[in-house]
């Protein structure tokens, strides 16, 4: 596993390992190694699927179940607990109304934030995935400036982890 610093200032790209099957503790203990010094961690290629992710997850630590900070009832989630969707989808996968009032709550999360970092106990890492990611050209800035833009909004936070696909 490689650890490939991005710009001068923090974050990484990790090259050399596939997330998508479980992990031994060395890989663990290399990944937490590696948040210690990078902070922010991007992990390119790997096709997750969401138990794959919350496999992974689970590897570094107890995840914290989403079950009260949303407005989406728990019978209208798309994911399960252990996931947070941030996404414009319903649980069938289509998108939502304009009105829809779980579309407007998740337009407040335009700005990058980590939910748990205000609780009295925050999360250790905040694991982020994107599954379909618009080309440069789609882009209004480039994907590099973007990444810097999110790590730059990380820098206060213990750390984080991207999933790029």
């Amino acid at each position: 596993m490689r650890f490939i610093p991005i710009g001068s200032e923090f974050a990484a790209v990790v090259e050399g390992i596939d997330l998508c099957a479980p992990l031994d503790s060395a890989e663990v203990a290399a990944i937490h190694a590696g948040m210690d010094r990078h902070a922010v961690l991007v992990f390119h290629d790997q096709p997750l699927t969401d138990e794959q992710q919350i496999a992974f997850t689970r590897s570094l630590g107890k995840i914290e179940l989403n079950t009260a900070n949303n407005v989406t009832r728990l019978d209208q989630r798309r994911l399960s607990i252990e996931m947070s969707d941030i996404s414009n989808l319903d649980q069938h996968s289509n998108m939502l109304a304009r009105d829809d009032r779980r579309r407007a709550f998740n337009l407040g999360n335009r700005l990058w934030h980590s939910d748990s970092s205000f609780k009295a106990v925050s999360a250790k890492y905040s694991l982020l995935s994107a599954r379909i990611i618009p080309s440069a050209s789609q882009c209004r800035v480039t994907p590099e400036r973007n990444l810097s833009r999110i790590a730059s909004r990380a820098a206060w936070r213990v750390g984080d982890l991207l999933f790029a696909q």
